[in-house]
């Protein structure tokens, strides 16, 4: 038997309570609702609402307004008509003969997954695989078709899996299948949606390493300019690179300082080392600065940018200056840096210099000078992400209603 649609479902659940008097019109259960169909099956408000449209118009079921227990207004209820009821003992039956029980099938939460994947098609099981690893919302029809009820999915057409459903489904199958899963996921964000950081997830999930690899280094200054707690999650389960590990380690690092994390941050800058890199010593001066040691930080900075002028080392001048409310020192070095990169065609940090000056120019209360240090961060910077963000700085410091943060 093929598992049962959700309006199947839905007579199931109410011909539990048949034995209910119709003429009770106080201290109603809450099961019997549309919330409670909902909540109970697992689905959306939006998808109840209309299945029980729909059976209503049908003729199997009824609705009425009654007291449900614990509220105070009157609430819609659902009956069965005897159409209704027939059709769901009709399916019970059905059940009970394919050695199903009613109560796995009425609650995901319940169902016994090893049960479910024996019953379903090798395409079902790898369309359902799919939709389980899967970690945001996707509209149903962008995945693989199955058969009916195989994915739920609410009345706008977004597949509604809790997550404690999925992780019983992707527990119940081998480890094997969930990398052949994550593999399949990280192919589908490239011909959907185009989300790196999801197909960067799904990449390392399916063992791809050294697809991950060229993702990360190929699109890091998108990384960059999105850091966050996931992405950092995600780059602590890579595997060690094979290939360019340099860059790696570097981009890393960069990603551990954006995000806060000192002791990642360490384990990149001891690797970097390991590799025969200078680059080790100016994030070991960056996660100084991350761990509030600003005076150390700028210390080191300063050392470094005498040996080598890069611009990392720099902005951490700047950035420790700024810190430290130093502003005027932080202004002359950083006009002074961009003078000197102007003047060789190093524009890799234009743009960060820009906004650290605007931030200087805020603290100094000249909001027309942050602005034009803000419009030309803006025309200086290099991908979508770091627009975005200037946009929104230049915004909050023309409505005066926050704080920005520049650094």
């Amino acid at each position: 038997m093929k598992r049962p649609t959700i309006r199947e479902r839905i007579l199931l659940h109410l011909n539990r309570f048949s034995m209910i008097d119709e003429k009770e019109i106080y201290n109603l259960p809450f099961d019997l609702t549309q919330d409670g169909i909902g909540s109970a099956l697992g689905i959306s408000r939006a998808h109840s609402s209309s299945e029980l449209k729909k059976l209503r118009q049908n003729g199997k079921i009824k609705e009425k307004q009654v007291r449900v227990t614990g509220s105070n207004v009157r609430r819609k209820v659902y009956y069965l008509e005897p159409g209704g009821k027939l059709e769901a003992e009709s399916i019970e039956k059905e059940l009970e003969n394919a050695g199903i029980s009613v109560e796995t099938v009425l609650d995901m939460r319940r169902c016994d997954p090893e049960l479910m994947w024996e019953k379903l098609s090798e395409s079902d099981r790898d369309a359902l695989g799919l939709a389980c690893v899967i970690r945001v919302p996707v509209y149903r029809d962008t995945l693989p078709p199955t058969n009916p009820g195989v994915i739920p999915s609410t009345h706008e057409g977004l597949v509604n899996m809790s997550e404690d459903v999925k992780k019983r489904y992707l527990g119940a199958v081998s480890p094997e299948l969930v990398r052949k899963w994550n593999s399949s996921a990280a192919d589908w964000w490239v011909d959907n949606v185009a989300d790196r950081q999801e197909r960067l997830y799904h990449l390392v999930k399916a063992g791809r390493s050294l697809e991950a690899n060229r993702l990360l280094i190929r699109a890091s200054e998108s990384f960059i300019a999105n850091c966050n707690e996931d992405l950092l999650e995600i780059i602590q389960n890579m595997d060690e690179p094979d290939r360019n590990p340099f860059a790696a380690w570097s981009l890393r690092g960069k990603i551990a300082v954006s995000c806060g994390d000192s002791d990642y941050a360490r384990v990149c800058a001891k690797r970097l080392t390991e590799l025969g890199s200078d680059e080790g010593k100016i994030l070991e001066a960056e996660i100084k600065y991350v761990e509030g040691n600003f005076e150390d930080a700028l210390s080191d900075a300063n050392k470094i940018y005498s040996e080598t002028k890069s611009a990392r080392a720099a902005m951490l001048t700047g950035r420790s200056l700024f810190a430290l409310e130093r502003y005027d020192d932080a202004e002359k070095a950083l006009a002074g840096t961009m003078k000197d990169f102007s003047q060789s065609g190093d524009i890799s940090r234009l743009d960060e210099i820009l906004m650290l000056r605007a931030g200087i120019a805020y603290n100094r209360e000249d909001r027309d000078t942050c602005i034009s240090l803000l419009s030309k961060a803006l025309h200086s910077a290099r991908n979508k992400e770091r627009k975005n963000r200037i946009s929104d700085i230049v915004k909050v410091v023309r409505s005066g209603r926050i704080e920005p943060v520049f650094d």
